[in-house]
C-alpha cells in the first residue's frame, strides 16, 4: 500500500487563476539563477504549488514539460520541509537544468526565504500595534 504522505493531490496544487492572481498581488518573491518563488499566505495548513513555465524563457513545449515534472516531483519529496500555510508559484528563469539535488535545494531555500520576507513585510497588518490605531 503506498503512503499518503508521497502523493501529489489535487489539494496542494494552484490551478485557478485567482489563486496565482493572489500570490502575484499578495507576493513576496526570492530568486536564484534558476528559479525565482513567489510566496503569500493562504487559509490551508499546508503548502501548495503552482507553476509558471514560459514559453519565451524556457524553450518549446519538451523543455517546459521537462522543468514542470522536476519541479513537481522536488515540491513532492520535500514538502515536508516546506513553509506550511503559504502558497508558493515558481517560474523557472533558465534554459539550463540544474541537478535535481540542486533544484530540491533551491526549492526549499527559495520558500523559505520568500516566505520568511512575505512575514516581515505584513507583519504590521498582521498584527497591529498597541495604541496606533489610525484610521
Amino acid at each position: 500500500m503506498a503512503d499518503n504522505s508521497q502523493r501529489f493531490p489535487a489539494t496542494v496544487r494552484l490551478k485557478k487563476p485567482s489563486e496565482f492572481d493572489t500570490v502575484f498581488t499578495r507576493r513576496s518573491s526570492a530568486g536564484n539563477g534558476w528559479l525565482v518563488v513567489y510566496a503569500a499566505r493562504n487559509d490551508a495548513q499546508q503548502a501548495r504549488i503552482g507553476l509558471v513555465v514560459s514559453k519565451k524563457k524556457i524553450g518549446n513545449a519538451v523543455q517546459r514539460n521537462r522543468w514542470k515534472r522536476r519541479l513537481r516531483e522536488a515540491f513532492r519529496l520535500n514538502r515536508q520541509k516546506l513553509p506550511f500555510g503559504f502558497d508558493l508559484v515558481v517560474l523557472p528563469q533558465s534554459k539550463q537544468h540544474p541537478s535535481f539535488a540542486a533544484l530540491e535545494s533551491g526549492l526549499v531555500q527559495l520558500a523559505h526565504r520568500a516566505a520568511r520576507k512575505w512575514k516581515r513585510n505584513h507583519a504590521s497588518t498582521d498584527k497591529p500595534a498597541p495604541g496606533n490605531d489610525q484610521r
